[in-house]
């Protein structure tokens, strides 16, 4: 609505009677009964896919774009490719995750999960399906960045991978978990978050011990800081949907 000031001028313009907690509990228990008996519609995943896709933010596009252009761009000329692919995955990376949980929680943002879950489709369909779009949109650009990156420097796939998806958890697992303690309900503190996870990944990639790491090590970061994203994920996505239906009946 553009006019939000004029509207709650309006709306201000009437006293809401405070009603007894005793009818309050018996519409909600009346709500309850009435959802349960209701005949629960399905929507064909594909069919919620493209709806769920309409909404997506051209600015989660628009990152991608950015860090494959600036893959191709820092990759030219390389003097030591195997140290400096490393870094140029490792700040670029995160990049890609930029918008990812921005776009996840902008249900929350704008203030429609309860509407939305009392819809068609529950929370939990509308969760998957985003999360879907999103991460074929992050690894889709991923792959292109690390597919011209391996055929370019000559360096075995596998490890590229390895060097690209360990950030790419680290900066994904970070944000989900800060999510637990910070009630976010504004993009540009999502986003902030986000830009911050970028200017660490950056920080680490200066430190002396990243030229050390092996590739032992790599593959162990892998393994932990998939596992790690997987459980923050987990626990994100169970938390919103429990949580959705606390606030939708109290």
């Amino acid at each position: 609505m553009k006019d939000k000031d004029r509207f709650k001028e309006v709306l201000h313009q009437y006293q809401v009677p405070h009603g007894r907690e005793e009818n309050i509990s018996k519409t909600i228990l009346a709500g309850q009964k009435i959802m349960e008996r209701m005949t629960p519609s399905k929507t064909a995943f594909s069919g919620l896919l493209r709806e769920q896709a309409r909404y997506i933010s051209p600015y989660l596009w628009l990152t991608q774009i950015i860090a494959i252009i600036m893959t191709i761009v820092l990759s030219i000329n390389l003097i030591d490719p195997y140290l400096e692919v490393q870094r140029i995955l490792f700040i670029l990376t995160p990049i890609l995750a930029f918008f990812a949980v921005p776009e996840l929680i902008k249900s929350m943002i704008y203030g429609m999960s309860e509407l939305e879950d009392t819809c068609k489709n529950s929370m939990s369909k509308i969760l998957v399906a985003r999360l879907f779009i999103i991460g074929s949109i992050n690894l889709v650009a991923l792959t292109i960045m690390i597919t011209f990156l391996s055929i370019q420097h000559q360096i075995p796939f596998t490890q590229v991978v390895l060097y690209g998806l360990v950030p790419f958890n680290i900066v994904n697992g970070i944000h989900l978990f800060m999510l637990h303690f910070i009630k976010i309900r504004s993009s540009v503190a999502s986003i902030s978050i986000s830009l911050c996870l970028v200017a660490l990944m950056k920080m680490l990639t200066d430190l002396s011990f990243f030229i050390a790491i092996t590739e032992t090590i790599w593959i162990v970061l892998f393994v932990v800081t998939t596992v790690f994203f997987l459980i923050e994920l987990y626990y994100f996505m169970r938390g919103i949907t429990n949580k959705e239906v606390f606030i939708q009946w109290n």
